[in-house]
């Protein structure tokens, strides 16, 4: 018992093990196949194997899975490797095509390059079936290349270093297996359109002729099996070769293919490199289209100027594609394009196809879109910025570099206005926009107004280029103080002082160009309005004082109203000290323009009055009287809808402003269509707005759909009179502008309009194409964003427009169903196919759909546009 507590005892008997302690491996016994392997292959030359063919071929394939190629070496330098070289090359064919990259494997390869081709070589002595066997070489291991394509791409190499080896005959023996072998099974024309790109190199040596490529070269024709199988009829050939001949390119360039030849050489038959790349940009199967769209990139320089417009056509459809990887490469291919020929075509179609990718799901693509504009875009703008007007210029054109001011103009088009100015907001919101790009805008408006003055012209024709605006108020916001505040007063002295004056005037050399100097003055305000913090107190003051004077005269062109109520409002803050006295100084001459506006309104109203009721006892007018008359009316006409219209805008911009003096006036105008009996003591009552003035009709709709906007006590009253009109009014625009309304109105006020959906939805079937386009994205927008679900009549109200005459509605109507639809909900289609059956081929005979028939037939009634879907036999 003592002995238990003795440290020493404890410590004679040895340390002891933890149970997590691991125990060490016992030594392993040392190998002897090394050694056996060495004296195997000392023995192989000597034993007489050749009496014994088994036992030769089982030597051979014991060598072979034991990777002993020492001994494979012997049994070749023996006096009977005339019989092994057969199984030498049937044993290591499974080892050099096993798929796995490993040291034997790489072993077997080199073996046969250095050990069995030499066989073949035509030397004096050597046997002729030898020869033969060597140069079916590379021919085997093509025939026994396994499908995969990491294996199949292994089994390339392997090849290629053979043929490598081999002489110029075997090579050109095995390129000709290889063009027979593109002609065969769809699994070797797969693998025989990889091996002929690995084969260009070792067939075009770098420094090549014209005898590289000439007609019955074999270059030529590796080249020509390319080409040809990008039209293959299996997907995954025409996708590989596509890739292939993208890479090909490359090797030809390299080795100085001059493009002229190049263009030949990619023919198949009459049928151009364009033509074939516009085929394959629109194949059923997205790898080849994304293959047709890297070869586009590659190729851009061999499809030559012009650019066909059904290629361009093809790209800027690939860029909606609704694979990520196919928009990406379309993206890539088409701006590419745009780089290499900025032509007038393919600047439109580049901007119609790139920009709209900003609203793109993929971040990644939104990003790339944004460098390219930034890239081929503003940064080409910016090359005017130092440019400088010299004595003996004439032409604008020539002054800017090439392309600059035709892409200007392409940038304002109204289709990818929204689009562009989300590029802007974004690469500003970045600081990516330099204010270089401001400069140059202005130098290019500088410019151009300094050489139409020395023309001798009158100013009042001249138009700075278009764009240039434009694009100078969209990006003034994020550069300021870049922006000359001299350059903006001369120019809205000018502009503003011509715009008056020019009015009805006529000069020598033709009229005035008053709508693009409007157009020009709202970017001008737009510009003045971001950069009012900047501007000295007393000028901005002075400016306000004007744009208050020309908006309550309403004699403006209605474009630019809003663009003067923002810069009026902006303005009134930089010279108010406070907030407070900002807000007080707005409300002020808000207020004022609105008692204004009822003023204008109101006596036009009770003229036109006046005139119905008495226009059959009073003698007509004739002669000058009755032309002075007109003018008259027409003018009070204009300024009242002017008035209106300017309402609209000052309840956006101020929305606590009160419109009480005028919301009786509106309702009389937009009620006076009602055929119900008004009495005809009330003024306005018996005047048909909707005949007498349109416009004014229409305007008045409008401006109190902005004041329910801001009034919901109001909206609740008037919503039930604009579903009303939407589907009695024979005005394609009132009925436009009632479904915008509408819009705004769900988001706004979800509850008391979803209640009219199934009413709404039938403007989908309206007359006008317009309208029904509008329709559809809206209300595509609204489901989007979910104030809208798929339920109710609304899918088989939208399911028409998948067969409009309209190609616009038809190709939105597919991306909503093929894309936007599939995510969110993709079984609709399956739950409601029955029942789309019966309402589309308008079916009365089952009363389990009544309810669908008699919601559909409702809009039926108003427009025989519907088209058969599904027919019932």
């Amino acid at each position: 018992a003592t002995d238990t507590h003795n440290p020493s005892a404890a410590s004679d008997s040895g340390p002891r093990k933890r149970k997590n302690q691991r125990q060490q491996a016992a030594p392993r016994s040392p190998s002897f196949l090394p050694q056996a392997l060495s004296l195997l292959a000392d023995a192989a030359g000597r034993l007489p194997l050749g009496e014994h063919p088994d036992a030769l071929r089982s030597l051979i394939d014991t060598a072979a899975e034991l990777a002993a190629f020492n001994v494979l070496a012997a049994v070749l330098g023996s006096r009977y490797h005339a019989e092994a070289v057969q199984d030498v090359i049937r044993a290591l064919v499974p080892l050099v095509l096993s798929g796995a990259k490993s040291a034997a494997r790489s072993s077997a390869v080199e073996f046969l390059v250095r050990k069995i081709v030499p066989l073949g070589a035509d030397e004096e002595g050597e046997e002729e079936g030898i020869r033969k066997l060597v140069g079916y070489l590379p021919r085997l291991l093509a025939a026994k290349a396994p499908e995969k394509s990491e294996a199949r791409g292994l089994a390339v190499e392997a090849i290629v270093e053979v043929v490598q080896a081999m002489e110029p005959l075997q090579r050109e023996g095995f390129a000709a297996y290889l063009v027979a072998m593109s002609r065969g099974k769809a699994k070797g024309r797969l693998f025989a359109v990889d091996m002929v790109l690995a084969m260009l190199p070792v067939l075009l040596p770098l420094e090549i002729d014209d005898s590289g490529l000439q007609d019955g070269s074999w270059g030529l024709k590796c080249v020509q099996v390319l080409v040809e199988r990008c039209s293959d009829s299996a997907g995954a050939v025409r996708a590989r070769a596509l890739t292939n001949a993208a890479h090909a390119l490359d090797v030809l360039s390299e080795r100085g293919v001059e493009v002229d030849r190049l263009q030949e050489v990619m023919k198949i038959g009459d049928m151009g490199l364009g033509e074939l790349l516009r085929r394959r940009c629109i194949d059923d199967k997205a790898a080849v289209r994304k293959a047709a769209l890297v070869l586009i990139t590659k190729a851009i320089g061999l499809v030559g100027r012009p650019v066909d417009e059904s290629l361009l056509a093809a790209m800027g459809a690939a860029c909606s594609d609704p694979l990520v990887t196919i928009r990406k490469a379309a993206l890539a291919a088409i701006s590419e394009v745009f780089r290499k020929f900025p032509d007038e075509s393919v600047t439109k179609e580049w901007l119609q196809a790139v920009p709209s990718l900003m609203i793109d799901s993929e971040t990644s693509i939104q990003e790339e879109c944004e460098n390219l504009f930034l890239e081929l875009v503003l940064n080409r703008v910016c090359q005017a910025a130092n440019l400088k007007l010299d004595d003996d210029s004439v032409n604008l054109e020539e002054l800017f570099p090439d392309g600059t001011l035709d892409l200007l103009k392409s940038i304002c088009d109204g289709e990818v206005v929204p689009c562009i100015k989300r590029i802007c907001a974004s690469l500003g919101k970045k600081k990516k926009l330099r204010p270089l790009l401001a400069s140059s805008l202005q130098n290019i408006i500088t410019i151009s107004e300094t050489l139409w003055l020395r023309s001798s012209k009158p100013i009042e024709n001249w138009t700075a280029p278009a764009g240039a605006w434009w694009l100078l108020s969209e990006v003034s916001s994020f550069a300021p103080k870049s922006v000359n505040w001299k350059f903006l007063s001369h120019h809205w002295k000018l502009l503003d002082n011509v715009g008056q004056e020019g009015k009805g005037k006529a000069s020598s050399e033709g009229e005035p160009n008053s709508a693009l100097w409007a157009v020009d003055r709202v970017s001008l305000l737009q510009t003045i309005s971001n950069v009012s913090m900047e501007l000295p107190v007393e000028p901005a003051a002075e400016l306000a004082h004007s744009l208050l004077t020309r908006i309550e005269n309403f004699d403006m062109n209605l474009s630019e109203v809003d663009a003067h109520v923002k810069s009026l409002k902006t303005l009134c803050k930089r010279k108010a000290k406070t907030a407070k006295e900002a807000e007080a100084l707005i409300m002020k001459w808000v207020q004022q323009l609105i008692n204004k506006a009822v003023d204008s309104l109101e006596t036009y109203i009770k003229g036109t009055s006046q005139d119905s009721r008495g226009c059959s006892y009073n003698t007509p007018l004739t002669g000058k009287f009755k032309g002075r008359k007109e003018a008259s009316t027409s003018k009070e006409m204009s300024e009242a809808v002017i008035a209106v219209f300017t309402v609209g805008s000052v309840i956006l911009a101020c929305p606590d402003a009160s419109v009480q003096g005028i919301i009786p006036l509106l309702h009389t105008v937009i009620t006076s269509g009602n055929p119900e009996p008004r009495p005809t003591m009330l003024a306005g009552g018996a005047v048909s707005f909707n005949e007498v003035a349109p416009s004014l009709y229409i305007q008045s709709w409008d401006t109190m759909a902005k004041i329910c906007l801001v009034d919901d006590k109001l909206a609740k009253r008037y919503i039930p009179l604009f579903v009303q009109e939407l589907e009695r009014s024979d005005l394609a625009t009132l009925r436009n502008n009632i479904m915008i309304a509408m819009a705004d109105f769900y988001v706004r006020y979800t509850a008391l309009v979803d209640c009219y959906m199934s009413k709404i939805t039938k403007v989908l079937r309206d007359p006008c194409e317009v309208v029904r386009r509008q329709t559809f994205v809206l209300l595509a927008k609204l489901l989007q964003r979910d104030y809208v679900k798929w339920r109710g009549v609304l899918f088989l109200r939208f399911l028409p427009s998948l067969v409009d005459e309209s190609d616009k509605i038809r190709h939105l109507a597919d991306y909503l169903f093929g894309s936007i639809l599939k995510a969110k909900a993709p079984l609709l289609a399956y739950n409601s196919f029955i029942e789309a059956i019966y309402v589309l081929n308008n079916c009365t005979g089952h009363g389990g759909y009544s309810e669908s028939q008699s919601q559909s037939s409702q809009g039926s009634q108003s427009s025989d546009r519907g088209q058969t879907l599904f027919a019932i036999r």
